[in-house]
């Protein structure tokens, strides 16, 4: 389907992914790390909507592990990857293929805990 615009309209980025944050928490981390990192986020945000499951660079973008790497988003169970912004910033999102949507359920500026211990 093709949008129509007009005069004024924004004009998205051609992926077909829209990016939506899924709580006021992950709203409040994302307000963070923009304000703290703004061109990485950026940069991040590029790399997650060009192919959100990418493992050209492993170390920077890669599906999460054990219980953590599935998520339920609006009752719907979904994969969830991370992308290291920073060095201790990341996004955790959770990838909706029928609707073509990445949903960021974390973001932080400093390295997450739950991923510190190896859980199952």
């Amino acid at each position: 389907m093709t949008e129509k615009l007009g005069r004024g309209d924004e004009a998205r980025r051609p992926t077909g992914w829209t990016v939506r944050l899924v709580d006021r928490q992950a709203a409040a981390g994302w307000s963070a790390l923009l304000s703290q990192a703004r061109e990485n986020l950026d940069r991040a945000w590029v790399a997650i909507t060009a192919d959100p499951r990418s493992r050209d660079q492993p170390m920077r973008q890669h599906p999460l592990k054990f219980d953590l790497g599935r998520v339920v988003v609006d009752g719907i169970e979904l994969d969830q990857w991370q992308y290291e912004v920073t060095g201790g910033g990341r996004i955790w999102y959770a990838i909706d293929d029928a609707r073509q949507t990445i949903w960021v359920t974390q973001v932080g500026t400093g390295h997450p805990r739950a991923t510190d211990k190896r859980r199952r």
